[in-house]
């Protein structure tokens, strides 16, 4: 299924809001194997809107608008789409009794145009809003869909996952996919290693997504049932982590700390040189064991200068080590053009390093993921 999405709302344009329901929706979708091909965004206006919503629904399977349902005059989105297919408004009963009864609660005055926001497309599946008031809309016509959601990301997201997505299966197959999650390991080299599996893929289907400093395997596999999926994955799981493993760090919604954190079984604390005590609140977010038992941040009274690099990370790991009586001492240096990272553990020093752009931002954030995926091959 190839799928367009239709983002409508003047405030997109202007950039008062950014247009975060276009990235879940390729993402819900995508995960379930069908195809975003395209996103636009439309404001206020119904020619335009009208003009947009003709040329993707002659062009794709699908097509999903967000926004305009609401009771403004402004909201024009169902209305341009009943009339571009030809079809009138009707009155949802169940939304209309939602509605009433909100107002009824709240003991406020419903005012007239609030009873358009029960108006749906006739003959569609109304798609209920269980946290707001407009409902939404999946309309099949001439062997094709449109589909309708509100605006607000916390309306839109949960009618998509669990209203909308059953209506992207059927009863013959089911699609399931894993998303396999790197650190460490840049997209062309990832695409070059896995070349020959990602030439030869049918089922499951093997696509490469760039994150920011990382790298994530999505594998979709089309079977009877999530079992037969779940089958089908893993053997490609299982070469792809015989070429790239190491670089490896859990699977779908997992963040990199948490599966440090989740890993490591001593006691540790940090000397922090680099990354303004950065990577410490990451770690602090997941530290449910309370294994992270401190940070120190660089200061000379703790460290000699004119020592060399490999002096420096051991003494500094030692403080921190001795001051929160941990097990493993950590420390993270740089020097000139270069990052060190020092783990001190059982009296044997572990360095390791790698070189950095002199960009402030760039050092912080890049430093965090080469450390959390270092510290993660260590405590393997």
């Amino acid at each position: 299924m190839k799928i367009s999405i239709i983002a409508v709302g003047s405030e997109l344009l202007l950039g008062q809001i950014a247009n975060t329901n276009g990235q879940y929706l390729s993402k819900l979708l995508n995960g379930v194997g069908h195809s975003v091909v395209e996103h636009t965004v439309i404001g206020d206006n119904p020619e335009r809107l009208e003009r947009v919503i003709k040329a993707s629904f002659n062009h794709y399977d699908t097509v999903i608008l967000t926004g305009g349902l609401g009771p403004t005059k402004d909201d024009l989105t169902k209305h341009t789409v009943a009339k571009v297919l030809g079809r009138e408004l009707v009155i949802d009963k169940h939304a209309l009794n939602y509605i009433e009864q909100f107002f009824e609660e709240q003991n406020i005055e419903m005012t007239p145009n609030n009873r358009q926001q029960a108006l749906v497309i006739e003959g569609s599946h109304v798609l209920e809003n269980k946290v707001g008031m407009a409902p939404g809309m999946l309309v099949n016509q001439d062997e094709r869909r449109i589909v309708l959601l509100p605006g607000p990301p916390r309306e839109m997201q949960p009618m998509a996952k669990n209203e909308l997505l059953p209506f992207f299966f059927n009863d013959e197959s089911t699609i399931f996919s894993e998303l396999l999650r790197f650190a460490g390991i840049g997209e062309s080299k990832v695409e070059t290693v896995l070349m020959d599996l990602i030439d030869g893929q049918t089922n499951p289907t093997i696509a490469p997504l760039a994150g920011t400093h990382e790298v994530n395997i999505r594998l979709t596999a089309n079977g009877d049932t999530q079992r037969e999926c779940e089958q089908l994955i893993a053997p490609i799981k299982a070469e792809i982590l015989s070429r790239i493993g190491e670089y490896y760090y859990g699977s779908d919604d997992i963040l990199l700390e948490q599966s440090l954190m989740s890993q490591i079984r001593q006691s540790f604390a940090i000397y922090d040189a680099v990354t303004d005590g950065e990577l410490y609140s990451r770690l602090q977010n997941f530290n449910t064991s309370q294994l992270l038992q401190g940070m120190l941040p660089h200061h000379t009274q703790f460290i000699d200068e004119r020592d060399t690099i490999e002096t420096q990370l051991s003494v500094s790991a030692n403080i921190v080590k001795d001051l929160y009586q941990t097990e493993v001492g950590i420390s993270i240096m740089k020097h000139k053009d270069t990052i060190y990272l020092g783990i001190l553990e059982n009296e044997r020093l572990g360095i390791q390093s790698f070189k950095m752009t002199q960009r402030r931002n760039s050092i912080k954030s890049r430093t965090q993921n080469f450390v959390l995926i270092r510290l993660l091959n260590w405590f393997k």
